[in-house]
């Protein structure tokens, strides 16, 4: 999830099931594990962009929304 989290942060989840384009949000896809995707919406898919450049953005047609990152916690 570097370099935009780093290991050791916390981020605040609000639940809701829908989000906006460009938002960083925990999905589910196929009913299996959770992750932490930039979502963006295009022509009814869904890109789910990793937000770290090292990993390929997947799409797929339907995904959970579980919630949006609505707030980042940091230790100096």
């Amino acid at each position: 999830m570097s370099p935009k989290y780093l290991d050791g942060d916390t981020i605040i989840v609000k639940v809701q099931h829908t989000c906006d384009s460009g938002q960083d949000c925990v999905v589910q896809v196929n009913g299996f594990d959770a992750t932490l995707k930039k979502v963006v919406i295009k022509d009814g898919y869904f890109e789910l962009v990793p937000i770290n450049e090292a990993y390929e953005t997947m799409c797929f047609k339907n995904v959970d929304i579980l919630g949006v990152v609505v707030e980042l916690r940091r230790k100096i």
